[in-house]
């Protein structure tokens, strides 16, 4: 005889077999059910159409490039469009797009979306297939309602749509409490996921609230921490630096394991800078591509 208390111990075994079966089942491109979509929140049309006049001059990368950095700061959004713009011609397939969870929200040091992406240029679906392994091995945890919150990671989805539109992402928050070791485990999983199909991109922004002159002197030292993959020095770094060590420290150390370590400076600025005034709060950008190897 089956009783209730046999019924309830059925289907509490049987609830995560149902629920991966449906995580398995989107991955694999079945429509049976509809996709969840965030509506990109950051999207700025004057700054966005701007940036995509000025990289009309611009010259596609001449190699194959494996990583980059840019900024997340809409207010430089020629830089990022001219990094995408460059990379257009390769056309990766996936995007793997790191950030800082600047409000420092969810439960978990390391967040995804499994979501899709609304932009106003279409939709910019998740590679589910690298974001389920990537929960499977309990490196990332899934959290909804902190990514399309946080302009780390959702005001890049255009970009990436206007110039790769048939490209997939991986958007990962990172916390700033992850440290050299936690960053290191990350980004031997991630190395595994980054062939000639798929690029990482780390969208950080540089040294915040200092006037013009102070910001560059900081740059320097921050230029020189990346350039020898200075990781003890990179995770002391703070504000006046940048905002991420953890997000630039993973992609270095992805670009270490894949051994395309050859960094070209392509931008560097601050908005001070940019806006003739030396005295203004400031927030300095790079824009950098790895590459080395073939593909």
């Amino acid at each position: 005889m089956i009783t209730r208390t046999m019924v309830i111990k059925i289907l509490w075994f049987l609830l995560p077999i149902m629920v991966l079966g449906f995580l398995l089942a989107g991955a694999a491109g079945d429509n049976t059910f509809p996709r969840s979509i965030h509506q990109v929140k950051f999207f700025d049309q004057q700054t966005f159409y701007e940036g995509i006049d000025k990289t009309k001059s611009a010259k596609p990368f001449l190699t194959h490039i494996t990583g980059g950095i840019i900024p997340h700061h809409l207010f430089a959004g020629f830089i990022i469009a001219d990094f995408f713009y460059r990379l257009s011609p390769q056309q990766p397939k996936t995007i793997i797009l790191l950030g800082p969870n600047h409000f420092e929200k969810g439960n978990f040091k390391v967040l995804t979306s499994l979501y899709s992406w609304d932009t106003p240029f279409g939709v910019v679906d998740a590679d589910e297939e690298i974001i389920m392994s990537l929960i499977f091995s309990n490196l990332i945890k899934l959290d909804e309602e902190v990514l399309p919150n946080d302009h780390a990671v959702s005001g890049i989805m255009p970009f990436i749509k206007y110039y790769l539109p048939q490209a997939k992402v991986v958007p990962i928050l990172l916390s700033g409490k992850l440290n050299k070791n936690d960053s290191a485990v990350l980004a031997n999983s991630l190395s595994k996921f980054i062939t000639k199909d798929a690029v990482v991109v780390a969208a950080v922004d540089f040294s915040h609230y200092l006037t013009s002159s102070q910001a560059k002197k900081k740059d320097q030292t921050t230029l020189a921490v990346m350039k020898d993959f200075d990781y003890k020095q990179l995770y002391l770094l703070n504000n006046d630096y940048l905002d991420s060590p953890p997000s630039i420290g993973a992609l270095l150390m992805v670009m270490q394991n894949l051994g395309t370590t050859k960094m070209d400076l392509l931008y560097h600025s601050n908005s001070g800078e940019m806006q003739k005034n030396d005295y203004i709060e400031t927030t300095s950008y790079f824009e950098i591509a790895f590459w080395g190897l073939s593909k």
